[in-house]
């Protein structure tokens, strides 16, 4: 005997949900920040579906303070990379960023032990020691190269906006990045990218009104390589996260 329409519709909604739950569990669960990509470029196309599914990412009163997303690439993208890296090796300390990524007072302990470990872990994976400044140095120059990487986003907010629409920003980068990896691509956000804004102000008609958050650098990783290098963070515990009250 068939199934009556209403159940099979009911059944049928059922595997379509737990089929949408796990892909979504598994491009976040799964998310890392690649710093291995192919020389393999991405098409416009792409990124333009990319931006289509996060501009959809919820903000307070639909305010969608993302107020630019510059793409850069291929000659644009070897101009600014180069100018970055000459600038960190001989004058870093000439350039800042517009805002504070971190507390000028020192971090709660908790914090700064997490920092702690995080260095440990990816310098390891390079093969490092956190105390050689010479290899530290080199490490940190490829960000400024953004990991070969065929494609970087530049992200602007206005200066006018406060913490609520910087945090409706942080909704608008993690789905850029889950649209990302639902295309085979890979992403790492650069805060550091912040720092030379002024050379990105060279480049790109970036408005006086416009502060630059953060870059975001794109493309096919290197899975060989993130295989042989990649030393993935560990994350807190579903309960040292949540407290529950009345549930």
């Amino acid at each position: 005997m068939p199934y009556p329409s209403v159940l099979f519709d009911h059944l049928y909604q059922q595997i379509i949900s737990l089929t949408a739950a796990a892909i979504t569990d598994s491009l976040m669960k799964n998310r890392f920040s690649c710093r291995y990509f192919l020389p393999r470029p991405v098409a416009k196309e792409l990124v333009e579906e990319i931006i289509d599914a996060a501009r959809y990412a919820p903000s307070g009163n639909n305010m969608q303070p993302w107020e630019k997303v510059y793409c850069l690439s291929g000659d644009v993208l070897k101009a600014v990379s180069t100018e970055m890296v000459q600038a960190h090796i001989t004058c870093p300390e000439t350039y800042k960023a517009q805002y504070d990524y971190y507390p000028t007072n020192p971090l709660p302990e908790e914090y700064a032990i997490r920092r702690r470990e995080f260095g440990k872990r990816f310098y390891g994976s390079l093969n490092v020691d956190h105390n050689d400044s010479a290899g530290t140095a080199a490490a940190l120059t490829k960000q400024y190269e953004f990991f070969g990487a065929p494609v970087v986003f530049v992200f602007t907010i206005n200066q006018a906006l406060t913490q609520g629409s910087w945090m409706d920003l942080g909704y608008f980068l993690q789905s850029v990045t889950i649209a990302a990896r639902a295309r085979g691509l890979e992403t790492t956000s650069q805060v550091s990218t912040a720092k030379f804004q002024l050379i990105l102000r060279k480049h790109l008609p970036i408005k006086d009104t416009e502060v630059v958050a953060l870059g975001m650098s794109m493309g096919y990783p290197d899975l060989e390589k993130v295989a042989q290098y990649y030393a993935r963070q560990p994350k807190r515990e579903v309960a040292d996260i949540i407290e529950f009250h009345g549930l």
